[in-house]
């Protein structure tokens, strides 16, 4: 939105302050009680997306992707929580590549117990929507420390950066599922991304936000180096 207002002529200063992560999306999910409330096995690597199941979201690439990574890790499991129109075509696309076993669709979830949990069962959070205005749930997954896959399109391209606890990878079959697959296999790396992540996501708290919101309002109001007192006689009529 920036760049189409620059592009429209407007010369006043942007800035561009992202919507917030609340602090309970920092609390720790059990992904042990997600697997046994799901009869996963404790032990099978865990793919997972997040989200709204609609075909914007591109989750037909990422059931691809995980066809991929299963000739690799045999024993790979793709959850996909959320609902949405797409769900009836992608559970078509998973019978026609075979992939009953592999892939389980357990719906809604609820926010504040379930989803956290669902978050902390994942060994790699995978993502390729490119719609994204912002993409809270790529910062959602860092905070419950799973390390990210993910292409860079739209606003998810103002969170994915170096170091931020992903593999920014393209829209590219091989080359996506080659990192899901480095994530599976390279224990220390995964354990890298998931401290980088955890780390990163504290930075897109609400709190921070809220702070930063603060320092733009100090930074432009005209009042700025006006004491308090002052500056309530200043914007109430006759003082107080």
């Amino acid at each position: 939105m920036r760049a189409a207002l620059v592009a429209y002529g407007v010369k006043t200063p942007i800035h561009i302050i992202p919507t917030g992560l609340a602090p309970d999306r920092f609390r720790d999910g059990d992904g042990a009680r997600f697997r046994a409330a799901q009869a996963l096995p404790a032990a099978r690597p865990l793919l997972l997306y997040i989200g709204r199941v609609a075909h914007e979201k591109n989750i037909d690439f990422l059931v691809r992707v995980f066809a991929q990574v299963r000739a690799s890790v045999p024993d790979a499991l793709f959850v996909i929580a959320g609902e949405g129109p797409a769900r009836a075509s992608l559970r078509a696309l998973v019978s026609a590549l075979g992939l009953q076993e592999g892939v389980r669709f357990v719906g809604y979830l609820d926010r504040d117990t379930a989803l956290l949990d669902c978050y902390a069962a994942a060994d790699v959070f995978v993502f390729a929507s490119r719609t994204e205005t912002q993409g809270l749930m790529l910062l959602e997954a860092m905070a419950q420390g799973a390390p990210v896959v993910s292409t860079a399109q739209l606003g998810t391209r103002s969170i994915l950066k170096e170091g931020c606890g992903a593999l920014i990878v393209d829209e590219e079959l091989h080359e996506f599922a080659t990192a899901a697959v480095r994530v599976l296999q390279d224990r220390p790396l995964a354990a890298t991304l998931a401290r980088q992540g955890r780390s990163y996501a504290r930075g897109w708290s609400s709190l921070a936000m809220a702070r930063r919101l603060a320092e733009l309002y100090r930074a432009t109001s005209p009042l700025a180096d006006v004491s308090a007192g002052a500056r309530l006689n200043t914007l109430l009529p006759g003082g107080v």
